[in-house]
């Protein structure tokens, strides 16, 4: 049986151990930072989506669309049917299509270019340094 007296010499032993090694982090591989970049743009890009999706069926069914084309129509009068067709179901969904599709390109491309530049200023500066500890 183990009292607390002799458990806890074991414990300050295990602490006294403990190995840090410090790494410098020099290169980013291109093709793992565009892999990585386009997965969180389809992350981001699909919640983005959702959201405005479901924003607009929210406010459709609150009543919020019916009145702001009843707005639009009185103030723009006749001459309002371009501006009230984009607040119709499928244009919204065609706007936040292309949007999604949008923001998955320049997101993937912004990740890219992002590993390029920190590449290009780690060769220089000898990278980013990390440290790490064994427990």
């Amino acid at each position: 049986m183990t009292t607390p007296e002799t458990e806890a010499p074991t414990r300050k032993a295990s602490v006294a151990t403990a190995k840090q090694v410090r790494l410098n982090l020099v290169y980013i591989d291109l093709w793992s930072a565009v892999k990585v970049s386009a997965m969180v743009a389809v992350a981001i890009s699909v919640a983005v989506f959702l959201t405005i999706i479901l924003s607009w069926l929210l406010l459709s069914a609150v009543g919020v669309i019916g009145a702001l084309e009843g707005v639009i129509g009185d103030i723009l009068g006749d001459g309002g049917g371009g501006i009230l067709a984009l607040l119709e179901f499928g244009q919204v969904l065609l706007l936040a299509f292309v949007g999604a599709l949008i923001n998955v390109v320049s997101l993937t491309v912004l990740g890219s270019v992002g590993a390029v530049l920190y590449n290009a200023i780690a060769r220089y500066t000898g990278g980013l340094t990390v440290g790490f500890t064994n427990t």
